[in-house]
């Protein structure tokens, strides 16, 4: 069935070949002025035609959304150059495009101090003129967006203390277990809105006594040595000698954090015997002064001590460094995200958070103590020492192949923070990952990449088919961000390509929180 509202000035009758795609779709304008359904036959650049019920039509791409499974069968198809950027939005059964809904969100906080974070993040959106929707700012600090072409609306504010929320900003755990929320890259990357969003990340510290000569610790042991089940250091393959952990008090930012990223993903509790003591400063100085001492410290409080590096599952141990915050690399990183109890209705939401992860907001967040996520290049001496590692590898006779190739292919070019999570993905990665997204597009417009190649570069993945589950992340990411970015090639110059080493000379441990899934991580290197 087709139906025209006022559309005789705009839809011009095409020629085009007969219907080339068996499944239908929709193309509706987001005010409902166009809305044709058949099945999309052509494409000249800038009009898409139609087969419909009572002929053929052409309408113009860029003022539709297309609705229906058939827009990405056309889309992946296609021998007329149609793309998904063409449109003004694609839905599918995996994305919804909502036009019209209204957003009622009221945010809550972990703690207290997350409240500037929030109030940064909101201010600079509103500040700074992101957006096209009417605003209203209230008294108390509600804010409400509405596009009247739409009908959108999103109004947020503030709970009050001990009231209902539907949105808490928190520290959102990347280890352990979490439900799939998203099967490919493109459902997180293109979708309207998603149910958690990167606001800001920094780290946590591991600081042990002088005496202690271990190398590393991991997840799990730290989480053992709190709960009381690890209690001599000769266990970690350290001295014998009794451990002695020490922590902040209950009501302090850091511990709540230590709680969400290590001890819960573990599925335990801090045991009652730990010693407590007033701040951080007075922590760092007396693991310096007790034998066997260990503790967990903001990063400002373990200058003066011996910082161990951290390892996820796999055993492979990354130093605390700000690149390998921001990438993700170091497993003890403390992102700080906004999760929804439900995805929200409009994308007026999504677009104020996604906001965050711009360099406007960085700048600001990076003041109150966290470390700006904005894409930065990796240095030279842990690009060359990672590399350097493949000369003399004990590997397969495939794996070889394939890290030769890799040297050679990374040997010249820089590898950037922006550093996702591959395949089916869970609602935090999801909202990390976007973020990345958002980072990455940013650094590419700039002058300094212009011309260059951008390769999407996976690991992880099991066995001997590793390398290609690897490649395959690496593709399906670079396909997302053709969407989610579909200017940035074109006008810098760029040439974007995707390779899978598996799991050859990995930068940390890849592991991922959807269960069952096989568990890649996709890191971006120019040159």
């Amino acid at each position: 069935m087709m139906k025209l509202t006022s559309l005789s000035a705009t839809l011009l009758c095409a020629v085009a070949p007969a219907a080339l795609f068996a499944q239908p779709v929709e193309l509706r304008s987001v005010d409902g002025f166009i809305s044709v359904d058949g099945e999309i036959v052509g494409y000249n650049g800038t009009m898409v035609a139609v087969e419909t019920s009572v002929g053929q039509v052409s309408v113009p791409a860029s003022e539709v959304v297309c609705y229906g499974a058939g827009c990405d069968e056309v889309i992946a198809n296609n021998d007329f150059g149609l793309t998904r950027a063409a449109f003004q939005d694609v839905a599918t059964e995996a994305e919804t495009v909502v036009v019209g809904g209204t957003d009622e969100i009221t945010v809550s906080f972990l703690i207290p101090a997350f409240d500037t974070i929030y109030r940064i993040v909101v201010g600079a959106y509103v500040t700074t003129g992101q957006t096209d929707a009417n605003l209203t700012i209230g008294s108390a600090g509600e804010i409400t967006l509405d596009l009247p072409d739409t009908g959108a609306q999103a109004n947020l504010r503030i709970a009050d203390t001990g009231g209902t929320s539907h949105a808490v900003v928190t520290v959102a755990a990347l280890q352990g277990e979490a439900p799939q929320a998203y099967a490919t890259a493109a459902d997180w990357a293109l979708a309207p809105a998603v149910s958690d969003q990167l606001l800001a990340t920094r780290a946590l510290a591991v600081i042990v006594a002088p005496n202690i000569d271990i190398s590393a610790v991991s997840l799990a042991d730290l989480a053992g040595i709190y709960a009381g089940d690890i209690t001599n250091w000769s266990e970690l393959g350290g001295p014998d000698l009794a451990i002695l952990p020490l922590q902040l008090p209950a009501t302090s930012t850091m511990r709540t954090e230590f709680i969400q990223l290590v001890m819960e993903p573990a599925g335990k509790s801090i045991a009652g015997n730990v010693l407590t003591m007033a701040d951080g400063p007075g922590i760092a100085s007396s693991v310096n002064q007790f034998a066997g001492a260990i503790s967990v410290v903001e990063v400002a409080d373990a200058s003066d001590n011996n910082v161990l590096p951290v390892s996820g599952t796999c055993g492979m141990p990354v130093t605390l460094d700000s690149f390998n915050v921001i990438s993700g690399d170091y497993p003890l990183a403390r992102p700080l995200m906004m999760r929804f109890d439900s995805v929200p209705e409009t994308q007026l939401t999504a677009d104020i958070f996604d906001f965050a992860a711009g360099s406007v907001v960085q700048r600001l967040v990076s003041a109150e103590g966290f470390d700006s996520f904005s894409a930065t290049a990796q240095d030279e001496d842990s690009k060359n020492h990672r590399l350097n590692t493949l000369l003399g590898a004990d590997l397969a006779e495939a794996e070889r192949l394939a890290a030769a190739q890799m040297f050679q292919r990374l040997f010249e070019a820089q590898r950037l923070s922006p550093t996702m999570f591959g395949g089916a993905t869970s609602g935090p990665e999801a909202g990390w990952n976007r973020a990345m997204f958002t980072t990455l597009a940013e650094a590419l417009a700039t002058s300094e990449m212009a011309d260059r190649e951008v390769m999407f570069v996976g690991f992880g993945g099991a066995g001997d088919a590793a390398q290609a589950v690897s490649a395959a992340a690496a593709e399906d990411m670079q396909a997302a961000f053709s969407q989610f970015a579909p200017n940035v090639a074109a006008a810098n110059g760029l040439t974007l390509s995707a390779q899978g080493f598996g799991n050859i000379s990995p930068a940390t441990c890849y592991d991922g929180q959807v269960a069952g899934a096989e568990h890649t991580r996709v890191e971006i290197w120019v040159k």
